[in-house]
């Protein structure tokens, strides 16, 4: 099969959810035998200056510079359209040109279209090709958006923040349609854009993860550290951390004062870099996150905003570690709470469940060798691609006809 993916981001370094989502999906393509062109946006925000040799062996890449970033005039003038500022910063007729001449000039099977940012490139695309257009819905947008107006204080700020989420929405609702077959990665999701009106065929598939062969980590009897790693570029993460600071650490380090909490990932907040909390350690960006988590124990998760799979969350827990997070967090994952993770809703929630893995023996270690079952069977991302182009496949036959 020959796949085209278009991307919002070129997917390198591998140091957060997003970039890591995109390379499993081209890596698993490409060793399922596919051969895979990957059309992708090089943006001001995760600007790749030389693509790497890991990259280049799995596919044909076509790579096109948009300046993305969030320009206050820009975003002003938007007041003043009807358009989504959220999308707009993600169109280019430089690259709609380029997609234009690929998908013209090559027979491609399969378009997948990598997040609802990249639709607006639909139209243009269809004028040249009877390919199947699948849309891989990475999240469901704009819920994340309704989370972050629904929680923001400021009356000013949240009026703006309503106003992207209503016309991301918008744009979300009128486009699902558009394609010949929706991918989610969870079924709530699923049923969440069936609920905006997605009336197109939908095949649920999991973010899978390369955990063939992947050993376990040994947790003691009494483990001695939690740590939260995420990119702190996305708002939920940085909300979530928050949270966990002021509402549930002061409690832990009372009762466990030997216990530390180590806080990393991409774009760490100078908010977040300068806080001087009793058992906190803030790392910021880490070179190598498999190294970093390779002798910490306990993983916090504990999202309120957002939709889609953490991927992290499926390494954490084929290295063994034990993952406490909300029903959120873990969306996407169907394990069963207090086997494979610990799913908690409030802040005594979560307390609870690190005083029990930091005082109980082995308990900790029970989870951990558990959720590293789980996730081999259920999360190995050679299965899961295998089964995604089987799914292509069977669509491309009826899409034929």
């Amino acid at each position: 099969m020959r796949i085209l993916q278009l991307m919002n981001r070129v997917p390198w370094p591998l140091k957060d959810g997003g970039a890591i989502g995109f390379y499993q999906l081209t890596k698993g393509y490409h060793d399922a035998g596919a051969h895979v062109t990957v059309a992708a946006l090089n943006t001001s925000k995760h600007f790749v200056q030389n693509l790497p040799e890991e990259l280049s062996k799995m596919a044909d890449w076509h790579l096109s510079y948009v300046d993305n970033r969030v320009k206050p005039l820009a975003a002003f003038l938007n007041l003043f359209s009807s358009e989504s500022y959220n999308i707009s910063r993600f169109y280019s007729k430089t690259f709609e040109a380029e997609l234009v001449r690929l998908v013209s000039s090559q027979p491609f099977d399969t378009i997948v279209f990598e997040s609802i940012y990249m639709a607006t490139y639909l139209p243009a695309i269809r004028r040249q090709t009877k390919a199947l257009c699948v849309l891989r819905a990475h999240n469901v947008e704009c819920d994340i958006w309704k989370t972050l107006y629904e929680n923001e204080s400021n009356p000013l700020k949240r009026a703006y923040l309503h106003m992207l989420y209503t016309r991301l929405k918008k744009f979300e609702q009128s486009t699902l349609n558009d394609f010949d077959l929706v991918v989610p990665i969870t079924e709530y999701d699923k049923n969440r854009l069936s609920e905006l009106g997605c009336t197109v065929p939908q095949f649920v598939s999991p973010t899978g993860a390369n955990v063939a062969g992947m050993i376990p980590c040994t947790i003691p009897d009494y483990p001695t550290s939690v740590y939260h790693l995420g990119s702190m570029e996305w708002m939920p993460n940085r909300e979530a951390m928050e949270w966990f600071l002021k509402h549930v650490w002061p409690a832990i380090y009372s009762t466990h004062p030997q216990t530390t909490f180590y806080l990393a990932g991409r774009g760490m907040p100078n908010s977040f870099l300068d806080i001087n909390i009793a058992g906190v350690q803030v790392d910021g960006e880490v070179a190598d996150a498999e190294t970093y988590v390779t002798d910490k124990h306990i993983m916090v998760v504990p999202l309120f905003a957002g939709s889609g799979m953490r991927i992290k969350i499926i390494e954490a827990m084929a290295r063994g570690k034990v993952i406490i997070a909300t029903p959120l967090g873990a969306q996407g994952i169907p394990g069963v709470s207090g086997k494979h993770f610990l799913l908690c809703n409030t802040a005594e929630e979560f307390t609870t469940a690190i005083h029990t893995c930091l005082r109980e023996k082995g308990k900790a270690a029970a989870i951990g060798r558990a959720a590293h079952e789980f996730v081999m069977e259920h999360f190995d991302n050679n299965k899961v691609s295998k089964r995604l182009l089987n799914t292509y496949e069977q669509y491309l036959e009826k899409h034929k006809t």
